[in-house]
């Protein structure tokens, strides 16, 4: 039978058990475990548990225990209920096989690779991608990556498929949310070998925007391999300032209103994915008002006017009908299905 103390007394012995725990030395302290049954002139270390009347107590303070300072007795010293380390909620680690985002072109600067997933601006923030970051990527073969221009995957959208060192004017530092994922991907065409990857890239992102499944792509790289060279043909040339799609300066000013409605933002000439958003709005419009792309292509170089045999202001032949025959002819090469 235990024999138990009066109130007045285990006060006193609350008062003095940090001091004595400190001196006492009679046994050396245990480390902190599950003790068994609690039992007197035992070194008890802090978290220690033992069970006591069938109940368990964790030690407050470590000490060597008397009897008198069973653990109901002496609050100071014993908390009732065990104490468990919460176990650590798992992290997610970077993921190393997956697209990489790079604050610099060249894929310089800080770098930060996301796996598979949806990533609204929060998703990307709490992985270390802060908002308008991004200026150059590297994709896996296989993969495809859709950068949006507002969060929740809003506003302007850009695709990739493959890396790029500069992803461009218009995509620099605009990122807001981004989709990745690997299998097959929208469109159910491929990159003409000719074709350079930056400019794949602006046909893609024009394609995506018209909804055409990747075969306006091939149409648009063909439209601008005849018009600029895919670029090459551009410095020195006095037409340079009309850039990669060669639409000319009066024909730019009477769609810009249109280019805001369509793509929510003014249209920026410096931008070559601007150049090729507002070619493809205009050869688009051609193509349904004249019922077809190759009519489409006739308009697009001759105006709206254009028939056989008309001529310029200075009396020349306007060969529309050649420039649409060699468009057509490279997009169908190209692997174009209409």
């Amino acid at each position: 039978m235990i024999k138990k103390v009066p109130a007045r007394a285990v006060s006193l012995l609350v008062v003095f058990a940090v001091f004595l725990s400190l001196f006492f030395t009679a046994l050396p302290p245990a480390s902190a475990a599950a003790r068994g049954a609690w039992a007197p002139n035992t070194a008890y270390a802090v978290n220690d548990t033992v069970t006591y009347s069938g109940g368990t107590y964790t030690c407050l303070q470590a000490h060597t225990s008397l009897t008198g300072w069973e653990p109901p007795n002496v609050p100071a010293l014993w908390k009732s209920g065990s104490t468990t380390t919460p176990t650590p909620t798992p992290t997610t680690p970077p993921a190393t096989n997956g697209v990489t985002f790079y604050a610099d072109i060249n894929y310089g600067g800080n770098a930060v690779t996301l796996g598979v997933g949806n990533y609204v601006l929060s998703q990307l923030n709490a992985s270390g991608i802060p908002n308008d970051w991004m200026s150059s990527l590297k994709v896996p073969n296989g993969w495809t990556v859709e950068v949006y221009e507002n969060d929740n995957f809003g506003g302007a959208k850009w695709t990739y498929t493959a890396s790029s060192s500069w992803v461009g004017d218009s995509v620099n530092d605009m990122m807001t949310s981004v989709k990745i994922y690997t299998g097959s991907t929208p469109p159910s065409v491929s990159k003409p070998s000719e074709v350079p990857s930056q400019i794949w890239t602006y046909v893609m992102n024009a394609d995506n925007a018209f909804g055409n499944g990747g075969d306006y792509a091939l149409l648009l790289s063909a439209v601008i391999k005849k018009e600029s060279s895919f670029g090459a043909g551009l410095p020195g040339s006095p037409s340079a300032g009309d850039g990669l799609m060669q639409v000319e300066p009066n024909t730019r000013n009477a769609y810009l209103s249109q280019f805001s409605a369509k793509f929510g933002r003014a249209y920026n000439h410096s931008s070559e994915q601007d150049q090729v958003y507002l070619g493809a709005l205009i050869l688009n419009e051609k193509i349904v008002r004249f019922g077809n792309i190759y009519n489409g292509l006739l308009h697009y170089n001759g105006g709206d006017n254009w028939y056989p045999g008309a001529t310029d202001s200075y009396g020349r032949p306007i060969l529309a009908d050649q420039y649409a025959n060699a468009v057509y002819a490279t997009y169908k090469g190209y692997g174009g299905k209409n």
